[in-house]
């Protein structure tokens, strides 16, 4: 029985030891602390001092977050990225080859992007976290644009690796506070294109001639399609089903006019490829090339464009923009959308199915328009 009570004793929490503090205050100030107490909603001082402790109160505002995270001030000895005043380790100690793989593997970004994400997270960290961010204002706006989407994937990675969104937030409000998103209205700006410019390059382009150089111009020109989403086409090969099936593989439907209709449905982050219509006997040539790779055979295009045009603007990109608008010509604007993969899947799935003649005939007119014979 001794044995038993001293082991009750052993087990038996111990006696909690109250501090007694005493503040001094004028008689006449104690209606004002009253009501400055009832105005921050407590009854008591014990109540205030409570919630001191518990670190329910004061509310840590936007500012105040930010601050704490610059001047790294850790008060409760809590490390906590926002309200804690958490030190450096968060951003100078995070994984860049585990970001990388999360943008390639998860995030299926190309492979280029996801280098060069890593690469101004890494430049700017010390900079965007810290009482330096203001410099970021004297960046250009596409500098500043690179950084603000560094720094956004990265809080999306610091969710996807910990389950925790408090790195969004901080990032969106160091962005806010710091306006570091004002003057970014270049992806707003209006263009205008003379036709006659769009159709004296075409005639430039066309007139190449023979060769893997032309063909991959000419099929970059035709489909309108991005770098990325050619060589997917290029690697892919071609079901011989007929019937709709759910493969992996490239689905082509050759219409009468002699254009083609190639279901791709490539996807990489919030660019989309649906499906596009390219003359058959372009495609043809370009999927029976030895091989297609960005280097040589992408970089070699890009040179000799420009070369043969004499103008540093004739890039792939350019290709795109004027596979747009001529297709714009005659296609209704959403119906040019959804070649171009800006518009929803649902419009996607609609025109697949059933407008897909219709569209393969205005895609024939549109390159009339400038003297295109596609062929």
């Amino acid at each position: 029985m001794q044995k038993i009570a001293r082991e009750n004793s052993l087990t038996k929490p111990s006696k909690t030891e109250w501090v007694a503090m005493n503040v001094k205050v004028r008689r006449e100030d104690i209606p004002i602390l009253n009501q400055r107490l009832k105005l921050l909603g407590f009854e008591t001082l014990g109540q205030l001092t409570k919630d001191l402790i518990n670190g329910t109160f004061p509310h840590v505002t936007e500012d105040r977050q930010i601050t704490n995270l610059t001047d790294n001030v850790d008060k409760s000895g809590l490390k906590s990225i926002l309200e804690g005043g958490h030190n450096s380790d968060f951003y100078m100690k995070a994984n860049t080859q585990d970001m990388y793989d999360y943008y390639l593997n998860v995030r299926k970004f190309h492979k280029n992007t996801c280098r060069d994400l890593v690469s101004y997270f890494k430049r700017f960290r010390d900079v965007f976290f810290t009482q330096r961010v203001d410099e970021i204002r004297s960046c250009t706006p596409r500098v500043r644009s690179k950084i603000m989407d560094c720094m956004r994937k990265f809080g999306a990675y610091y969710l996807y690796k910990y389950n925790n969104e408090e790195c969004i937030d901080l990032v969106e409000k160091i962005i806010r506070r710091h306006n570091l998103s004002a003057g970014q209205t270049e992806h707003g700006k209006l263009y205008i294109v003379d036709d006659s410019y769009i159709e004296e390059r075409l005639k430039q382009l066309f007139s190449i001639g023979e060769g893997e150089i032309a063909t991959i111009i000419r099929f970059g020109i035709f489909s309108g399609l991005r770098e990325d989403e050619m060589l997917y086409v290029y690697n892919k090969d071609i079901c011989p089903d007929k019937s709709g099936c759910s493969c992996s593989k490239l689905h082509v439907i050759e219409k009468p006019n002699g254009v083609s209709v190639v279901l791709i449905q490539w996807h990489r982050g919030h660019k989309k490829c649906y499906f596009t219509l390219v003359p058959t006997k372009v495609l043809k040539e370009f999927k029976s090339m030895d091989d297609f790779e960005y280097r040589p055979h992408i970089r070699s295009a890009h040179e000799y464009m420009k070369v043969k045009t004499k103008d540093d603007k004739i890039t792939f990109m350019w290709l795109r923009k004027a596979h747009y608008n001529v297709m714009c010509r005659v296609m209704k604007p959403f119906e040019a959308n959804v070649l171009a993969g800006r518009a929803k899947s649902v419009d996607a799935k609609h025109y697949a199915m059933y407008e897909l003649d219709e569209m393969s005939q205005k895609y024939a007119e549109a390159w009339k328009k400038f003297d295109v014979n596609i062929n």
